[in-house]
């Protein structure tokens, strides 16, 4: 009798050996993984679309514009008014967390794939010849829009402070560049290419942490409702933007191809209405809290 017990054991064994093997996943199966010790500027590709992004570190930047960049943007827009930067003022010191940021705005390429898994809706210009070459950025997407991508890669979209700080870092620069004036082979605005250029197209312009067109080319939704007076009482620490009882406008940030030269810099900032579609804006997506390290 034990001989039998050990016989039906011996075979229940085998038989669980025998069974469908288990593959031993390769690297190429995982999705990949931050840095684990990430740096400023360090890069990491998102796996849902393959979006490349970027590492702002924790720390203290300057947000807005002094009396002497308001002068400063006044002397490349000879029609501009005083009175229309007032938004941007006072400058003031805000901390973040650190962060993950495209490094590039979303392509239309990149957006299709959400569209196809029906967790996004198709952009207002999905079928125009000017703006929807694969990789030119998205546009004609209302902020839900931007929204429903941002969540569907696993992310969402940038506060203004976080988009801020992406584009001029902690030197308190008048462009993601540095100082000097744009020009053509930095930006796009008036005067250059017309319309909405592929992503990446300005490596020139490149802000201290290699993020790429935050200035001109299209502006970019971030996540706060706009208020004209939010930098008099905006919080030190991770802003995120005023209450929801206070206004209607969402901010856009960058400038566009369709703003003169003395509109496109960092502490730029503009409302409009969150289900305006305009072929003049886009968007990225942060991660944040930082990806999880590999053990």
């Amino acid at each position: 009798m034990k001989c039998c017990l050990l016989l039906v054991w011996i075979l229940c064994l085998l038989a669980a050996c025998i069974g469908e093997p288990t593959a031993t996943p390769t690297p190429s199966d995982s999705p990949p993984l931050p840095p684990a010790a990430p740096s400023a500027g360090d890069t990491w590709t998102r796996p849902k679309d393959d979006a490349v992004m970027v590492y702002v570190p924790a720390g203290e930047f300057l947000m807005g514009s002094t009396d002497e960049d308001i002068g400063a943007v006044l002397d490349e827009c000879s029609d501009c008014e005083r009175s229309w930067f007032s938004d941007e003022q006072p400058q003031h010191t805000v901390y973040l967390d650190a962060f993950w940021i495209d490094r590039t705005e979303v392509t239309n390429a990149q957006y299709r794939k959400c569209v196809e898994a029906e967790a996004c809706k198709e952009s207002g210009c999905w079928d125009e010849s000017d703006v929807n070459a694969p990789d030119q950025p998205v546009v004609c997407v209302v902020w839900d829009d931007a929204q429903d991508y941002a969540a569907w890669v696993g992310g969402r979209l940038p506060t203004e402070a976080e988009w801020e700080k992406a584009a001029r870092g902690t030197d308190g620069r008048l462009y993601p560049w540095g100082n000097s004036p744009p020009d053509c082979h930095k930006a796009n605005y008036v005067g250059c290419a017309g319309k909405a250029l592929p992503v990446g197209s300005h490596p020139e312009g490149a802000s201290p942490y290699g993020v790429l067109d935050m200035a001109g080319n299209v502006f970019e939704w971030v996540a706060d409702l706009y208020d004209a007076d939010y930098y008099s009482w905006t919080p030190f620490r991770n802003p995120q933007g005023p209450p929801p009882s206070s206004c209607s406008f969402r901010v856009l940030r960058g400038g566009s191809f369709g703003n003169y030269l003395g509109l496109v810099y960092c502490a730029s900032r503009e409302g409009n209405y969150p289900i305006n579609r305009r072929d003049l804006d886009g968007f990225r997506v942060v991660v944040a809290p930082v990806p999880p390290e590999p053990d």
